[in-house]
């Protein structure tokens, strides 16, 4: 699954990856694309953090390939930040994911 814009991360029902997680923040992060340089992650002031490789993020990172996301429990692996810039994750407000479930974000190949 793709989106081509603002992907949230948190426990908000508003928000497009819903993560039910106590150690995650309502609006915990977000992801977008950012044209041929990949993706960005940014943390939206949350009291856990919001982890890529181990290091706790202030503000913005550029993913790469490979990278590894923590939010709270759960971690999500970058599969491939060049592409066409969209992460991979539903258009709609999903189902909450239970902590520790995996999920692959990067880049798609142009297809919608």
């Amino acid at each position: 699954m793709e989106v081509h814009g603002e992907l949230t991360v948190g426990r908000d029902p508003g928000c497009v990856l819903r993560l039910d997680d106590p150690k995650v923040s309502r609006r915990h992060a977000t992801l977008e694309p950012s044209g041929r340089a990949g993706i960005t992650i940014r943390d939206e002031g949350s009291l856990n953090g919001t982890w890529v490789n181990d290091d706790r993020i202030a503000g913005s990172r550029a993913l790469a390939a490979g990278d590894r996301v923590r939010i709270g429990g759960s971690e999500f692996i970058v599969d491939d930040a060049t592409g066409d810039g969209a992460p991979v994750t539903s258009t709609t407000t999903a189902e909450p994911l239970e902590v520790g479930h995996t999920v692959l974000v990067g880049a798609g190949e142009g297809d919608a």
